[in-house]
């Protein structure tokens, strides 16, 4: 079965930043930040997509206070900010175009609705439709 759409990197302007290494583990192996994303449950497209509006300082001390949250040996807070102003750099100018399910962008707000609310806003209408009938009722 293919991945969906959100979760291919060659669909995602994020690519180079979430396949770039953070560290080498013990192991010899590179932690991506997909992976160190991922090991925290951190939406890796939803973060890369929040970190790109930032400004690149905010956007790598953010990006660093979360690299601390690594499990492991702990990381001295300047290491991390290094390590995070490497990885920022690979960010896409301007934002992310990457569409991530669930998360509306600002031109998308009119357009597409919580279901739940909508339940909420027909249950409320229904409301008070009987209590108007009732009302009605009750003063005939």
């Amino acid at each position: 079965m293919p991945l969906r759409a959100e979760y291919t990197l060659h669909h995602s302007d994020l690519g180079e930043f979430l396949s770039a290494p953070v560290w080498e583990e013990k192991n010899g192996s590179p932690l991506s930040v997909l992976s160190a994303l991922t090991r925290l449950g951190i939406d890796p497209w939803a973060e890369g997509t929040r970190l790109a509006v930032l400004p690149r300082d905010a956007a790598a001390s953010a990006l660093a206070v979360i690299l601390r949250r690594l499990p492991g040996p702990p990381l001295d807070p300047s290491e991390a900010l290094t390590i995070a102003v490497r990885l920022v750099t690979l960010l896409p100018k301007g934002g992310s175009t990457t569409a991530i399910p669930g998360v509306l962008s600002d031109g998308d707000a009119g357009q597409r609705r919580n279901p739940e609310a909508l339940g909420r806003w027909i249950l409320l209408a229904l409301m008070v439709i009987l209590v108007a009938w009732m009302l009605r009722w009750l003063w005939s």
